[in-house]
């Protein structure tokens, strides 16, 4: 099994360095998208999920402003893998490949 995880923002996502605006004037630009507002604190939501030859996980939704550390990944996401993974492949063997992100690296003490 591979599993990610991401982010998603009502901000969506703006590079200055890709999405560039060409105009002869900043109100010519302004009317072709040149404004992009951020807020401050935009609302967002975290997802999981796992994907196996067999099929993938149900999406894992954190709750909201959770965001996935050592703790969130030990005690929620790895028994949601195990129960997805279980589910895809009965009794069969299979394996799980982390997707070496920052909360899946702690190891328990």
């Amino acid at each position: 099994m591979f599993t990610d995880d991401k982010i998603f923002i009502r901000n969506g996502y703006f590079n200055p360095k890709n999405d560039v605006v060409w105009a002869n004037n900043r109100n010519d630009a302004n009317e072709h998208g040149g404004i992009h507002e951020r807020e401050k604190y935009p609302v967002s939501i975290m997802v999981a999920l796992g994907a196996t030859w067999n099929g993938i996980t149900v999406h894992f939704f954190f709750q909201r402003g959770e965001r996935l550390n050592g703790k969130t990944y030990l005690d929620e996401l790895l028994p949601f893998y195990k129960m997805g993974g279980d589910r895809l492949f009965g009794h069969q063997n299979w394996g799980f490949q982390q997707d070496g992100t920052s909360g899946s690296q702690i190891r328990p003490s």
